[in-house]
């Protein structure tokens, strides 16, 4: 019986904080943003009095302090030694410690994170009904976000809010910003899960639930979706040439992204002035003459890679290594390309060739709705910083106080605004935390990639988890760390290095006997 106590714990915890912060709200969006935050700082804190009540009682917690850590553990703890240091030393520092000066991610909160990582990775045994319940409830939140693309408003969140945030407020998390980043991590995990399941009917409504999620994302108007897109039609291909089973589904979920952006582009032209308006890098892609192309050569492509699978051509290490070697040199150009532009645009001056693009990839202050100038600001503001801030930085979630102390005339005059986030989860954590917390942040997800690397036989569910947790990551470059994906992307982390640490599953790793 105690043996089960704690890993029940976990689960109950796991399903409560993936799925649960998909869906609970308050007064629908008028306090979003604080009752997420409440619910997840309640879970976390039942959940660490729990785990340190029975490991005081049992007498088991010698033996967790003296298990080895791994190299992610260690980075983990730098993390929060820096965090602690920076608000320690911050000017500002119970505004640090509680985080109520911009998005609530403050010491307390970062610690928490902190806190639940070890309890998952020390006692949860992942489980793959577990992140079922997450799917589903991210399912039920793109459903709802589609259904206000549509202006239906099924729930009533939006009948008093002003017209003018009538479309930058979406399903049950609120900023569309906010909602593209949830969505993402639900469409990577349903995703890896569909190319891994080898039951039918099991595979059938993983592909379902992605391609749901497909829709949302193109539905959520935000162009930071793109991002994590890219991250998961990039890196996929790794995990899925690896075991050189089902490769054919990564060429079915691609055609079956296109096609549905090609459906969305005939709703909105049939269903003018009747749908919400979708602009931005949307327009590119559905308005390009070469879509129909696309989605010919990727469902011809799916047809044919699945009459090579059924041959057994992939299942030669000889031919999986050739797939990834030449995937990673697409990447390769790929990286290159864009570099190249980015300089054609911003220092060669060439932006006219590149036609819709040109807004993408000129950065002046304009770009990005004001993030190049936040970003510019930010990078300003740092460097006048004394030099144990730029060590340490100014203190956790402390930047509305950094501009409103040194930019605050010219952010009324150029924006009537006042911002409080940089717009970029990892120059804000340079800002805040300094370069000290920003290569420990760095370092806890590149020990995550390592791990799913070196481990070839990795729990699908694992390696689910990180590849929802990388489209995170590659938003965040333009999105805010806030209490509402960020403790999602923080659970699957930790769920990931659960499962790669050895914890037994129900799922066995693709390519083995065993069915499932």
């Amino acid at each position: 019986m105690t043996n089960r106590f704690l890993p029940s714990v976990l689960a109950v915890y796991v399903v409560a904080v993936t799925a649960g912060m998909l869906l609970v709200y308050h007064d629908f969006y008028y306090d979003i943003l604080e009752a997420k935050c409440i619910y997840y700082c309640v879970c976390t804190a039942a959940v660490l009095a729990l785990t340190g009540s029975w490991l005081f009682l049992t007498g088991h917690g010698k033996g967790t302090v003296a298990k080895r850590k791994s190299f992610m553990d260690m980075a983990v703890i730098a993390w929060g030694v820096t965090v602690v240091v920076s608000t320690v030393f911050s000017p500002v520092r119970f505004h640090a410690f509680v985080g109520n000066g911009g998005r609530y991610a403050g010491c307390f909160l970062l610690l928490l994170y902190i806190g639940a990582y070890f309890c998952i990775t020390r006692y949860y045994q992942v489980k793959e009904w577990h992140l079922m319940i997450f799917l589903a409830a991210g399912v039920f939140m793109c459903l709802f976000g589609i259904t206000d693309f549509f202006d239906m408003d099924l729930l009533g969140f939006k009948a008093e809010i002003r017209e003018s945030q009538r479309h930058t407020f979406t399903s049950t998390i609120g900023n569309i910003n906010t909602y593209t980043s949830c969505v993402a991590m639900v469409m990577a995990y349903g995703g890896v899960m569909f190319t891994a399941a080898r039951e039918r009917l099991k595979a059938a409504g993983y592909g379902v639930c992605t391609v749901i999620a497909f829709f949302a994302l193109i539905l959520g108007e935000s162009d930071n979706a793109y991002l994590s897109l890219a991250a998961f039609f990039g890196l996929l291909p790794l995990y899925v040439f690896r075991s050189g089973k089902r490769i054919w589904r990564y060429a079915l979920l691609a055609a079956a992204f296109f096609t549905a952006a090609a459906l969305v582009g005939v709703i909105c032209r049939v269903m003018e002035g009747q749908v919400v308006p979708i602009t931005g890098l949307f327009q590119v892609i559905a308005g390009s003459r070469f879509l129909p192309v696309i989605i010919v050569f990727l469902w011809l492509a799916a047809g044919a890679s699945y009459l090579l699978d059924r041959k057994g051509i992939f299942e030669k290490p000889s031919v999986t290594s050739v797939l990834i070697k030449t995937w990673l040199a697409f990447l390769a150009v790929i990286i290159l390309a864009a570099v190249f532009m980015l300089y054609d645009v911003n220092v060669a001056g060439n932006g006219d060739r590149y036609g819709g693009l040109k807004s993408y990839l000129l950065f002046n202050d304009e770009w990005g709705t004001h993030r190049g100038y936040v970003w510019r600001i930010a990078v300003e503001d740092y460097k006048k910083f004394a030099p144990l801030q730029k060590i340490f930085g100014y203190g956790p979630d402390t930047f509305g106080f950094i501009t409103n102390r040194n930019n605050y005339p010219e952010m009324v005059e150029r924006y009537q605004e006042l911002f409080d986030s940089t717009h970029n989860e990892y120059l804000q954590y340079l800002v805040t935390i300094g370069p000290a917390g920003l290569l420990a942040y760095c370092g806890i997800h590149g020990a995550a990639a390592v791990q799913v690397i070196k481990n070839k036989k990795s729990d699908p569910v694992a390696a689910a988890a990180l590849m929802a947790v990388a489209c995170y990551d590659l938003q965040a470059a333009v999105n805010i760390n806030q209490p509402i994906a960020t403790p999602v992307m923080w659970t699957l982390l930790a769920v990931s290095a659960a499962g790669m640490a050895g914890e037994k599953s129900n799922l066995p790793c693709p390519g083995s006997s065993r069915q499932y």
